[in-house]
Protein backbone atom coordinates (compact mmCIF):
# COMPACT_ATOMS: atom_id res chain seq x y z
CA UNK A 1 0.00 0.00 0.00
CA UNK A 2 2.85 2.55 1.06
CA UNK A 3 4.68 1.73 -2.83
CA UNK A 4 1.25 2.36 -4.29
CA UNK A 5 0.75 5.64 -2.39
CA UNK A 6 4.44 6.85 -3.24
CA UNK A 7 3.52 5.94 -6.68
CA UNK A 8 0.17 8.10 -6.80
CA UNK A 9 2.17 10.68 -5.30
CA UNK A 10 4.37 11.00 -7.94
CA UNK A 11 1.41 10.71 -10.60
CA UNK A 12 -0.06 13.51 -9.03
CA UNK A 13 2.90 15.74 -8.94
CA UNK A 14 3.88 15.17 -12.49
CA UNK A 15 -0.04 15.94 -13.59
CA UNK A 16 -0.14 18.99 -11.85
CA UNK A 17 3.50 20.44 -12.14
CA UNK A 18 5.40 18.62 -14.42
CA UNK A 19 3.84 19.44 -17.43
CA UNK A 20 3.44 23.11 -16.84
CA UNK A 21 5.60 26.13 -17.76
CA UNK A 22 6.09 28.40 -15.29
CA UNK A 23 4.00 31.16 -16.38
CA UNK A 24 1.16 31.66 -13.64
CA UNK A 25 3.21 33.58 -11.30
CA UNK A 26 1.15 35.15 -8.60
CA UNK A 27 -1.84 34.37 -10.37
CA UNK A 28 -4.68 33.49 -7.35
CA UNK A 29 -8.56 32.96 -8.14
CA UNK A 30 -10.35 33.27 -4.56
CA UNK A 31 -13.71 33.01 -6.39
CA UNK A 32 -15.51 30.02 -5.01
CA UNK A 33 -17.26 27.79 -7.81
CA UNK A 34 -16.23 30.61 -10.41
CA UNK A 35 -15.33 27.49 -12.28
CA UNK A 36 -18.27 25.73 -11.99
CA UNK A 37 -19.75 29.15 -13.73
CA UNK A 38 -17.33 29.38 -16.19
CA UNK A 39 -18.38 25.59 -17.37
CA UNK A 40 -22.09 26.55 -17.48
CA UNK A 41 -21.48 29.92 -19.25
CA UNK A 42 -19.43 28.10 -21.98
CA UNK A 43 -20.71 24.41 -21.29
CA UNK A 44 -17.34 23.14 -22.53
CA UNK A 45 -16.96 19.90 -22.74
CA UNK A 46 -13.27 20.87 -21.64
CA UNK A 47 -14.06 22.89 -19.20
CA UNK A 48 -16.57 20.33 -17.15
CA UNK A 49 -13.45 17.04 -17.91
CA UNK A 50 -11.24 19.17 -15.91
CA UNK A 51 -13.49 20.19 -13.26
CA UNK A 52 -14.19 16.14 -12.84
CA UNK A 53 -11.12 15.10 -13.49
CA UNK A 54 -9.72 17.11 -10.27
CA UNK A 55 -12.10 15.42 -8.16
CA UNK A 56 -11.22 12.21 -9.51
CA UNK A 57 -7.12 12.86 -9.33
CA UNK A 58 -7.77 12.67 -5.25
CA UNK A 59 -10.57 9.88 -5.08
CA UNK A 60 -7.56 7.72 -4.87
CA UNK A 61 -5.93 9.53 -1.50
CA UNK A 62 -8.83 9.13 0.36
CA UNK A 63 -9.04 5.28 -0.70
CA UNK A 64 -5.31 5.01 0.35
CA UNK A 65 -4.79 6.80 3.41
CA UNK A 66 -7.43 4.02 5.69
CA UNK A 67 -5.25 1.94 4.09
CA UNK A 68 -2.16 2.78 5.29
CA UNK A 69 -2.81 4.05 8.31
CA UNK A 70 -5.47 3.52 11.29
CA UNK A 71 -5.45 6.70 12.72
CA UNK A 72 -6.75 7.67 8.56
CA UNK A 73 -9.69 5.77 9.92
CA UNK A 74 -11.06 8.44 11.74
CA UNK A 75 -12.96 11.06 8.99
CA UNK A 76 -11.92 13.71 10.70
CA UNK A 77 -8.07 12.90 10.04
CA UNK A 78 -8.59 11.89 6.49
CA UNK A 79 -10.75 14.86 5.58
CA UNK A 80 -8.01 17.03 7.04
CA UNK A 81 -5.00 15.63 5.59
CA UNK A 82 -6.90 15.50 2.19
CA UNK A 83 -7.20 19.31 3.03
CA UNK A 84 -3.84 19.84 3.89
CA UNK A 85 -2.91 18.16 0.63
CA UNK A 86 -4.45 20.61 -1.56
CA UNK A 87 -3.52 23.51 0.01
CA UNK A 88 0.29 22.36 -0.01
CA UNK A 89 -0.47 21.41 -3.83
CA UNK A 90 -1.51 24.97 -4.42
CA UNK A 91 0.96 26.43 -2.42
CA UNK A 92 3.46 24.82 -4.57
CA UNK A 93 1.87 25.61 -8.00
CA UNK A 94 1.55 29.63 -6.61
CA UNK A 95 5.15 29.47 -5.85
CA UNK A 96 6.62 28.22 -9.07
CA UNK A 97 4.15 29.92 -11.50
CA UNK A 98 3.03 26.31 -12.62
CA UNK A 99 -0.78 26.78 -12.04
CA UNK A 100 -2.85 28.96 -10.77
CA UNK A 101 -3.81 29.38 -6.91
CA UNK A 102 -7.75 28.67 -7.08
CA UNK A 103 -10.13 27.89 -4.63
CA UNK A 104 -12.30 25.78 -6.71
CA UNK A 105 -9.41 23.43 -6.67
CA UNK A 106 -9.25 23.21 -3.16
CA UNK A 107 -12.96 22.71 -3.09
CA UNK A 108 -12.40 19.89 -5.83
CA UNK A 109 -9.69 17.73 -4.37
CA UNK A 110 -10.70 17.80 -0.53
CA UNK A 111 -14.62 16.87 -2.69
CA UNK A 112 -12.04 13.55 -4.12
CA UNK A 113 -10.57 12.71 -1.04
CA UNK A 114 -13.85 12.76 0.85
CA UNK A 115 -15.59 10.39 -1.88
CA UNK A 116 -12.66 8.28 -1.85
CA UNK A 117 -12.81 7.59 2.05
CA UNK A 118 -16.62 7.05 1.44
CA UNK A 119 -15.84 4.32 -0.80
CA UNK A 120 -12.95 2.70 1.01
CA UNK A 121 -15.05 2.93 3.93
CA UNK A 122 -17.96 0.97 2.66
CA UNK A 123 -15.39 -2.27 1.88
CA UNK A 124 -14.19 -1.95 4.93
CA UNK A 125 -17.04 -1.79 7.68
CA UNK A 126 -19.21 -3.77 5.09
CA UNK A 127 -16.79 -6.54 5.25
CA UNK A 128 -14.45 -6.77 8.38
CA UNK A 129 -15.76 -4.44 11.45
CA UNK A 130 -18.73 -6.65 12.62
CA UNK A 131 -18.63 -4.68 16.22
CA UNK A 132 -20.84 -2.45 14.97
CA UNK A 133 -24.77 -2.75 15.66
CA UNK A 134 -26.05 -3.26 11.89
CA UNK A 135 -28.48 -0.27 12.05
CA UNK A 136 -25.81 2.02 12.95
CA UNK A 137 -23.16 0.46 10.48
CA UNK A 138 -25.70 0.71 7.98
CA UNK A 139 -26.45 4.68 8.84
CA UNK A 140 -22.69 5.64 8.72
CA UNK A 141 -22.15 3.95 5.36
CA UNK A 142 -25.22 5.68 4.20
CA UNK A 143 -23.73 8.80 5.22
CA UNK A 144 -20.38 8.38 3.83
CA UNK A 145 -21.48 8.21 0.71
CA UNK A 146 -23.65 11.36 0.83
CA UNK A 147 -20.95 13.38 -1.23
CA UNK A 148 -20.81 10.79 -4.17
CA UNK A 149 -24.83 11.06 -4.46
CA UNK A 150 -24.78 14.81 -3.98
CA UNK A 151 -22.04 15.29 -6.74
CA UNK A 152 -23.44 12.34 -9.57
CA UNK A 153 -27.00 14.18 -8.85
CA UNK A 154 -25.32 17.77 -9.74
CA UNK A 155 -23.92 17.07 -12.44
CA UNK A 156 -26.86 15.09 -13.78
CA UNK A 157 -29.33 17.44 -13.28
CA UNK A 158 -27.38 20.09 -14.73
CA UNK A 159 -26.56 18.47 -17.85
CA UNK A 160 -30.05 17.15 -18.28
CA UNK A 161 -31.51 20.92 -17.75
CA UNK A 162 -29.03 22.19 -19.92
CA UNK A 163 -30.03 19.16 -22.78
CA UNK A 164 -33.62 20.45 -22.31
CA UNK A 165 -33.26 24.35 -22.53
CA UNK A 166 -33.90 25.80 -25.67
CA UNK A 167 -31.16 28.21 -26.44
CA UNK A 168 -27.80 27.58 -24.87
CA UNK A 169 -25.55 29.89 -22.43
CA UNK A 170 -23.28 32.56 -23.11
CA UNK A 171 -19.82 32.47 -22.43
CA UNK A 172 -19.58 36.43 -21.73
CA UNK A 173 -21.50 36.24 -18.82
CA UNK A 174 -19.78 37.03 -15.39
CA UNK A 175 -18.35 34.54 -13.39
CA UNK A 176 -18.24 36.78 -10.06
CA UNK A 177 -19.54 40.33 -9.77
CA UNK A 178 -17.02 43.36 -10.45
CA UNK A 179 -15.85 45.07 -7.68
CA UNK A 180 -17.39 48.57 -8.47
CA UNK A 181 -16.24 50.30 -5.20
CA UNK A 182 -13.35 52.08 -6.60
CA UNK A 183 -14.62 52.65 -10.32
CA UNK A 184 -15.50 55.86 -11.60
CA UNK A 185 -17.59 55.51 -14.38
CA UNK A 186 -18.96 58.73 -16.36
CA UNK A 187 -20.92 59.11 -20.36
CA UNK A 188 -22.35 61.77 -21.89
CA UNK A 189 -25.19 59.49 -22.99
CA UNK A 190 -29.16 59.17 -22.01
CA UNK A 191 -29.77 55.14 -22.17
CA UNK A 192 -33.05 54.56 -23.51
CA UNK A 193 -35.17 52.50 -20.48
CA UNK A 194 -37.85 51.53 -22.93
CA UNK A 195 -38.09 47.78 -23.27
CA UNK A 196 -38.14 45.98 -26.98
CA UNK A 197 -38.11 42.78 -29.26
CA UNK A 198 -34.69 41.40 -31.20
CA UNK A 199 -35.01 38.29 -33.34
CA UNK A 200 -32.34 35.54 -32.13
CA UNK A 201 -30.76 33.76 -34.98
CA UNK A 202 -29.25 30.24 -35.81
CA UNK A 203 -26.24 29.22 -36.72
CA UNK A 204 -25.18 25.40 -38.26
CA UNK A 205 -23.56 23.16 -35.92
CA UNK A 206 -21.80 20.19 -38.14
CA UNK A 207 -21.70 16.61 -37.10
CA UNK A 208 -18.73 14.77 -37.69
CA UNK A 209 -19.62 13.63 -40.93
CA UNK A 210 -20.61 17.33 -41.94
CA UNK A 211 -17.29 18.76 -40.90
CA UNK A 212 -15.44 15.85 -42.83
CA UNK A 213 -17.67 16.77 -46.13
CA UNK A 214 -16.82 20.10 -45.98
CA UNK A 215 -13.16 19.62 -45.57
CA UNK A 216 -13.37 17.55 -48.32
CA UNK A 217 -15.09 20.07 -50.54
CA UNK A 218 -12.28 22.14 -49.50
CA UNK A 219 -9.62 20.28 -49.95
CA UNK A 220 -10.98 18.67 -53.74
CA UNK A 221 -10.66 22.53 -55.00
CA UNK A 222 -6.77 21.72 -54.51
CA UNK A 223 -6.86 18.29 -55.78
CA UNK A 224 -6.60 16.59 -52.34
CA UNK A 225 -8.68 14.62 -50.33
CA UNK A 226 -8.64 14.19 -46.43
CA UNK A 227 -6.30 11.79 -44.58
CA UNK A 228 -8.76 10.44 -42.27
CA UNK A 229 -5.49 8.50 -40.26
CA UNK A 230 -4.13 12.08 -39.47
CA UNK A 231 -7.16 13.66 -37.74
CA UNK A 232 -6.48 15.78 -34.67
CA UNK A 233 -10.25 16.17 -32.98
CA UNK A 234 -10.76 18.26 -30.21
CA UNK A 235 -14.10 19.54 -28.35
CA UNK A 236 -15.31 21.44 -31.07
CA UNK A 237 -12.67 21.39 -33.40
CA UNK A 238 -11.11 18.64 -35.88
CA UNK A 239 -7.81 19.48 -37.54
CA UNK A 240 -7.86 17.86 -40.87
CA UNK A 241 -4.63 17.11 -43.06
CA UNK A 242 -4.20 16.22 -46.25
CA UNK A 243 -1.96 12.61 -47.27
CA UNK A 244 1.24 14.53 -47.87
CA UNK A 245 0.96 16.92 -45.45
CA UNK A 246 0.96 19.66 -47.32
CA UNK A 247 -2.53 21.07 -46.77
CA UNK A 248 -4.36 21.68 -43.35
CA UNK A 249 -7.86 22.76 -42.44
CA UNK A 250 -9.11 23.15 -38.72
CA UNK A 251 -13.19 23.21 -38.89
CA UNK A 252 -14.92 24.32 -36.12
CA UNK A 253 -18.64 22.63 -35.59
CA UNK A 254 -20.27 25.64 -33.78
CA UNK A 255 -20.50 27.98 -37.22
CA UNK A 256 -18.74 25.59 -39.79
CA UNK A 257 -15.75 28.51 -39.38
CA UNK A 258 -12.30 27.01 -40.87
CA UNK A 259 -8.70 27.53 -41.06
CA UNK A 260 -7.53 26.81 -44.24
CA UNK A 261 -3.45 26.28 -45.06
CA UNK A 262 -1.77 25.78 -48.11
CA UNK A 263 1.73 24.73 -47.14
CA UNK A 264 3.38 24.69 -50.60
CA UNK A 265 2.28 27.74 -51.38
CA UNK A 266 3.17 29.81 -48.57
CA UNK A 267 5.79 32.74 -49.63
CA UNK A 268 7.75 35.73 -49.11
CA UNK A 269 6.56 37.58 -51.49
CA UNK A 270 2.41 37.84 -51.64
CA UNK A 271 0.30 40.01 -54.12
CA UNK A 272 -0.75 43.27 -53.23
CA UNK A 273 -3.23 45.93 -54.10
CA UNK A 274 -6.03 43.36 -55.05
CA UNK A 275 -9.35 44.74 -54.57
CA UNK A 276 -12.58 43.22 -53.01
CA UNK A 277 -14.33 41.85 -56.11
CA UNK A 278 -10.90 40.06 -57.07
CA UNK A 279 -10.09 38.15 -53.59
CA UNK A 280 -14.04 37.72 -53.68
CA UNK A 281 -13.65 35.52 -57.29
CA UNK A 282 -10.69 33.52 -55.35
CA UNK A 283 -12.65 32.70 -52.37
CA UNK A 284 -15.88 31.67 -54.44
CA UNK A 285 -13.60 29.11 -55.67
CA UNK A 286 -13.43 27.36 -52.45
CA UNK A 287 -17.18 27.73 -51.89
CA UNK A 288 -17.08 31.03 -49.96
CA UNK A 289 -19.98 33.17 -51.18
CA UNK A 290 -19.63 36.77 -50.02
CA UNK A 291 -22.47 39.83 -50.67
CA UNK A 292 -21.70 42.34 -53.44
CA UNK A 293 -20.44 45.30 -50.90
CA UNK A 294 -18.63 44.35 -47.17
CA UNK A 295 -16.04 46.18 -45.11
CA UNK A 296 -12.64 45.36 -47.15
CA UNK A 297 -8.93 46.22 -45.95
CA UNK A 298 -5.90 45.41 -47.53
CA UNK A 299 -3.57 45.23 -44.38
CA UNK A 300 -0.47 45.12 -47.11
CA UNK A 301 1.93 42.24 -48.08
CA UNK A 302 -0.70 40.38 -49.34
CA UNK A 303 -3.00 40.01 -46.31
CA UNK A 304 -6.55 41.08 -46.80
CA UNK A 305 -9.51 41.16 -44.30
CA UNK A 306 -13.40 40.92 -45.09
CA UNK A 307 -15.89 41.84 -42.30
CA UNK A 308 -19.69 41.54 -42.65
CA UNK A 309 -22.42 42.66 -39.84
CA UNK A 310 -25.84 41.06 -40.29
CA UNK A 311 -24.99 41.35 -44.17
CA UNK A 312 -28.13 39.51 -45.98
CA UNK A 313 -27.36 37.33 -48.46
CA UNK A 314 -30.37 35.15 -50.46
CA UNK A 315 -32.66 34.90 -46.73
CA UNK A 316 -28.96 34.10 -44.62
CA UNK A 317 -27.30 36.53 -42.09
CA UNK A 318 -23.39 36.66 -42.57
CA UNK A 319 -21.78 37.93 -39.34
CA UNK A 320 -18.18 38.02 -38.48
CA UNK A 321 -14.41 38.43 -40.43
CA UNK A 322 -12.79 36.74 -42.66
CA UNK A 323 -8.91 36.86 -43.39
CA UNK A 324 -6.50 35.51 -46.20
CA UNK A 325 -2.98 36.22 -47.70
CA UNK A 326 -3.02 35.86 -51.57
CA UNK A 327 1.05 35.06 -53.03
CA UNK A 328 2.65 36.61 -56.14
CA UNK A 329 1.11 33.49 -58.47
CA UNK A 330 -2.92 34.71 -56.92
CA UNK A 331 -3.28 31.31 -55.32
CA UNK A 332 -4.52 31.99 -51.88
CA UNK A 333 -2.37 30.27 -49.46
CA UNK A 334 -3.91 30.59 -46.07
CA UNK A 335 -7.29 32.00 -44.80
CA UNK A 336 -9.35 32.34 -41.76
CA UNK A 337 -12.93 32.07 -42.67
CA UNK A 338 -15.00 33.16 -39.50
CA UNK A 339 -17.59 34.35 -41.03
CA UNK A 340 -20.90 32.53 -40.08
CA UNK A 341 -24.01 32.22 -41.85
CA UNK A 342 -27.58 32.87 -39.65
CA UNK A 343 -31.27 32.19 -40.13
CA UNK A 344 -34.24 34.30 -38.31
CA UNK A 345 -34.95 31.54 -35.19
CA UNK A 346 -37.59 33.33 -33.08
CA UNK A 347 -38.17 36.78 -31.77
CA UNK A 348 -37.89 37.14 -28.11
CA UNK A 349 -37.97 39.99 -25.40
CA UNK A 350 -35.02 41.99 -24.40
CA UNK A 351 -34.14 44.56 -21.61
CA UNK A 352 -33.39 48.33 -21.83
CA UNK A 353 -30.70 49.97 -22.30
CA UNK A 354 -31.32 51.76 -18.92
CA UNK A 355 -31.51 47.98 -17.52
CA UNK A 356 -28.21 47.17 -19.43
CA UNK A 357 -26.19 50.05 -17.60
CA UNK A 358 -27.30 49.62 -14.18
CA UNK A 359 -26.35 45.73 -14.92
CA UNK A 360 -22.71 47.56 -15.97
CA UNK A 361 -22.73 49.70 -12.63
CA UNK A 362 -23.94 46.98 -10.81
CA UNK A 363 -20.32 45.26 -11.76
CA UNK A 364 -22.24 42.52 -13.40
CA UNK A 365 -20.20 42.06 -16.76
CA UNK A 366 -17.15 40.00 -17.39
CA UNK A 367 -13.39 41.82 -17.78
CA UNK A 368 -11.05 39.43 -16.27
CA UNK A 369 -8.83 42.70 -16.59
CA UNK A 370 -10.40 45.12 -14.85
CA UNK A 371 -8.17 47.49 -12.64
CA UNK A 372 -8.99 49.24 -9.33
CA UNK A 373 -9.46 53.41 -9.33
CA UNK A 374 -9.98 52.93 -13.52
CA UNK A 375 -11.38 55.84 -14.92
CA UNK A 376 -13.87 54.41 -17.51
CA UNK A 377 -15.92 56.58 -20.01
CA UNK A 378 -18.90 54.66 -21.54
CA UNK A 379 -19.31 56.06 -25.22
CA UNK A 380 -21.54 54.11 -27.16
CA UNK A 381 -24.05 51.50 -26.95
CA UNK A 382 -25.29 48.91 -29.55
CA UNK A 383 -27.04 46.27 -29.76
CA UNK A 384 -24.77 43.38 -30.91
CA UNK A 385 -24.60 39.57 -30.90
CA UNK A 386 -22.72 36.72 -30.00
CA UNK A 387 -22.73 32.74 -30.37
CA UNK A 388 -23.93 30.57 -27.45
CA UNK A 389 -22.95 27.00 -26.67
CA UNK A 390 -25.71 26.03 -28.64
CA UNK A 391 -25.09 27.40 -32.27
CA UNK A 392 -27.51 30.66 -31.55
CA UNK A 393 -26.72 33.97 -32.35
CA UNK A 394 -28.20 36.25 -28.68
CA UNK A 395 -28.66 39.72 -28.78
CA UNK A 396 -26.23 41.63 -26.36
CA UNK A 397 -25.47 45.21 -25.97
CA UNK A 398 -22.26 46.26 -26.54
CA UNK A 399 -20.78 49.16 -24.80
CA UNK A 400 -18.36 50.85 -26.27
CA UNK A 401 -15.73 52.31 -23.64
CA UNK A 402 -12.13 53.91 -22.68
CA UNK A 403 -10.27 52.41 -19.80
CA UNK A 404 -10.06 49.34 -20.25
CA UNK A 405 -6.55 47.66 -19.84
CA UNK A 406 -7.26 45.38 -21.83
CA UNK A 407 -10.19 46.06 -24.92
CA UNK A 408 -12.56 48.80 -25.48
CA UNK A 409 -16.20 47.16 -24.73
CA UNK A 410 -18.39 45.57 -22.40
CA UNK A 411 -20.66 43.01 -23.46
CA UNK A 412 -24.06 42.84 -21.16
CA UNK A 413 -26.45 39.87 -22.34
CA UNK A 414 -29.85 41.72 -23.68
CA UNK A 415 -32.46 38.58 -23.55
CA UNK A 416 -34.52 39.16 -20.49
Amino acid sequence: MWSIFLIYIIVVLGATLGTRSSSYVGNINLNLFSSYIEACNSFSKVEWRNIILNILMFVPLGILLPLISRQCLKFGVTYLLGFLSTIFLELIQLATGRGIFELDDIFNNTLGCVIGYGIIMFFILTFTDRKKQVRDKNLIIIGLQMPLCVSIVYFSITFINYSKQELGNLSINYTHRQDMSDMNISTKMNFNNKEGKAYVYKAAVASDEESLELANGIFSTVNTKVDESKNDVYDDTTIYHSSEGNYSLWVYSTGLRTWYSNFDEMSDSNKEGLDYQEVKDLLKDFNINLPEKADFVDNGGGDYTISLDMAELDGIYLDGELSCTINDKGIISDFRNHIISYKKYKEYEIISEKEAYDKLLNGEFRDDFIEKNSEIEIKNIKLSYVIDSKGFYQPVYKFTVEGLSRGKSILIAALK
